[in-house]
């Protein structure tokens, strides 16, 4: 094959390959938030292959995006792309950090604010409840194949919607709003059982060291609140994992929302 033929095949089937580019913009803003697929700094060798393959399997000849007419369009269909799989990732994402945000509440209640670990996902500090919290809230996610739910709706419904096509409206931006405020919904109504007994406790700890001066309540308080606090963690935890799988049932929706003003937009 020539080097003409070639320039000559790679123009006539230009639209097949800003196509694919499109793909790698969606993909790629979708495993930068995507819990539970190649995070951390390791996981960079999964996630820049997985962008590849998940773009190479996305491609329908139904879907071919068109060439856009100047610069300026071809950088905002490139960077709508690129939220559009933001969006689909952050969905699931928000669900483990609501989590994740009751276990640092939880753990600053009983006093392990101090014992905290850095969270390569989030680039800051994180108490090891919340971490723990987090990392089998992800588990969970995987277990019940949500992954599959918010990957098939980046592939674009298997060639329903059209690479380039999704605007960001009105409602995507309620929808993002909506989703950060459950964020702390989720913490408060997680960390509540551990918030309300600890709040007991101390208020009994202070009952006796007004009672009986010559306890050292400081002492006593903080191994106990510890042992609450941790106890009831495990006590509740099988209502939170009902509680978080209920949520994670709801993503379906939200994910098909914003598919659907996808859809709409073409």
């Amino acid at each position: 094959m020539t080097t003409l033929s070639f320039v000559e095949q790679f123009a006539d089937n230009l639209h097949i390959v800003w196509t694919f580019l499109l793909l790698v913009m969606r993909y790629s803003g979708f495993m930068f938030v995507i819990p539970g697929i190649g995070e951390g700094i390791r996981g960079l060798t999964v996630r820049y292959p997985a962008i590849l393959v998940f773009a190479f399997a996305s491609m329908r000849p139904s879907a071919y995006a068109e060439i856009p007419p100047d610069g300026v369009v071809l950088a905002a269909m490139m960077a709508c792309e690129f939220l559009f799989g933001m969006v689909l990732g952050a969905i699931p994402l928000f669900i483990v950090a609501g989590v994740q945000m009751a276990g640092q509440l939880a753990s600053t209640s009983m006093g392990l604010g101090a014992g905290q670990l850095f969270d390569p996902s989030i680039g800051g500090m994180q108490s090891d409840l919340g971490r723990l919290l987090g990392d089998l809230t992800i588990v969970f996610f995987l277990l019940l194949g949500g992954h599959h739910v918010v990957v098939m709706a980046a592939s674009g419904l298997g060639g329903q919607i059209i690479a380039g096509s999704f605007i960001p409206t009105e409602f995507t931006a309620e929808l993002l709003i909506n989703r950060t405020s459950q964020i702390f919904r989720m913490a408060v109504m997680i960390s509540a059982p551990v918030i309300v007994a600890l709040l007991l406790t101390q208020f009994v700890m202070g009952l006796i060291s007004k009672a009986v001066p010559s306890v050292n309540i400081f002492i006593v308080s903080f191994p106990l609140t510890i042992a609450i606090g941790l106890l009831l963690t495990i006590v509740s935890l099988p209502e939170v994992i009902t509680f978080v799988r209920r949520e994670f049932t709801g993503i379906e929706t939200s994910v098909l929302a914003v598919t659907e003003e996808a859809k709409f937009s073409q």
